[in-house]
């Protein structure tokens, strides 16, 4: 595979990861919608550390080989997400 070629690979799964991103940010936003109060009668009920960890141990159980080696990478990968995540609702939840 030439350079080009990779990079065009690259450039997919970079639109690919995009539009997975703010697909994850809307649902991100029902599950504030829900934390309103409605449902917890809290505002800042955002961070769950047991779900986090759930999230990041089903992720990363299957690692092994030459992706273990990107393991510790890609859990930064992921708390980043959620830390998004987590920011975004609290930015919502406190516009109520």
């Amino acid at each position: 595979m030439e350079l080009a070629d990779i990079r065009v690979e690259i450039d997919k799964i970079d639109d690919e990861l995009k539009t997975l991103y703010f697909k994850r940010m809307e649902l991100s936003k029902e599950v504030a919608k829900i934390k309103s109060g409605k449902e917890t009668g809290k505002k800042d009920n955002v961070y769950k550390p047991d779900r986090e960890r759930q999230i990041i141990e089903r992720l990363t159980s299957d690692l092994e080989g030459d992706k273990e080696v990107l393991k510790e990478d890609y859990i930064l990968f992921i708390k980043r997400i959620l830390e998004n995540s987590k920011n975004y609702q609290r930015k919502l939840l406190s516009e109520d």
